[in-house]
């Protein structure tokens, strides 16, 4: 995952929150354990050093310095179920900014790469579908405020030989 944030004022704390678990989402109705993992923060250019590169819940995270441009990459795992009953390689996986607790209005745009995206749905919307467009083009509906900017996404993963 990549974040690209563009706060309005410039902080010294990142507030990082992990999507939602299955459980309590409609369509899903499983329970996830999201952790990201390989966690690494450009803040206005500088590298942010790290005490941990693992996030398996909540917390805040100081910066050295304050700043309004980050680029956050991680690995999230474990927002993801089999989609039953279904053909096989097909899932459901629920994503969302780890940066939306730090500034919840700022619009975001959630993209998914590789063509296997088959619908999308943000339940924290007033009309929930979000996505836009048709397979294999399907995307997801820009500029969600960050605080709703939650997915279900109905995936066809892709194969491995």
């Amino acid at each position: 995952m990549v974040e690209d944030v563009l706060l309005r004022t410039a902080t010294s704390a990142l507030r990082l929150q992990l999507p939602r678990s299955g459980e309590q989402l409609r369509g899903v109705m499983v329970r996830t354990r999201p952790a990201a993992t390989g966690l690494r923060i450009i803040a206005d250019g500088d590298p942010v050093p790290l005490q941990q590169t693992a996030l398996r819940s909540a917390q805040t995270l100081p910066l050295d310095s304050a700043a309004t441009r980050l680029t956050m990459t991680y690995r999230l795992s474990g927002s993801s179920t089999r989609s039953l009953p279904s053909r096989v390689g097909r899932a459901l996986a629920v994503i969302s900014p780890l940066t939306a607790a730090t500034d919840a209005t700022l619009p975001t745009n959630l993209t998914v790469s590789g063509g296997g995206l088959l619908n999308a749905n943000c339940p924290l919307l007033a009309e929930p579908r979000c996505a836009v467009g048709e397979p294999p083009g399907l995307g997801i509906q820009q500029g969600i405020p960050a605080g709703q900017a939650l997915a279900v996404l109905q995936l066809d993963l892709p194969l491995h030989p």
